[in-house]
C-alpha cells in the first residue's frame, strides 16, 4: 500500500475512533491532539510529509482511554505499534 493510501486510511480510522481531523499550515507550530468544544481534534500540519502526518495521527491514539488494537486496520498496526 502506498503512503498516501496509508495516510487516507489513517485519517478514516481516526474519524472512526471519534476524532475530528483538521489540516492547516501551522508555520512551524507543532500539531497534535486537542479537545475543543467537547470534541477530540487531530491537527495536522500540511507542510509535513505524509509519513510525519501518519505518525502524528498515531500519536494521538495514546489519548484514547481504551483502544483495542483490533479497531486498527492490520496494515496500520505495524506503523502505529509504538502508539497502541
Amino acid at each position: 500500500m502506498e503512503i498516501r493510501q496509508l495516510l487516507n486510511l489513517a485519517k478514516q480510522t481516526a474519524k472512526d475512533l471519534g476524532f475530528h481531523i483538521r489540516q492547516d499550515l501551522l508555520n512551524g507550530q507543532q500539531g497534535g491532539m486537542c479537545e475543543f468544544g467537547g470534541k477530540r481534534w487531530i491537527i495536522l500540519d500540511v507542510s509535513q510529509n505524509s509519513i510525519e502526518q501518519l505518525h502524528a495521527i498515531g500519536s494521538a491514539l495514546r489519548f484514547l482511554d481504551s483502544l483495542d488494537s483490533n479497531e486498527v486496520p492490520v496494515v496500520l498496526r505495524d506503523v502505529w505499534e509504538p502508539y497502541l
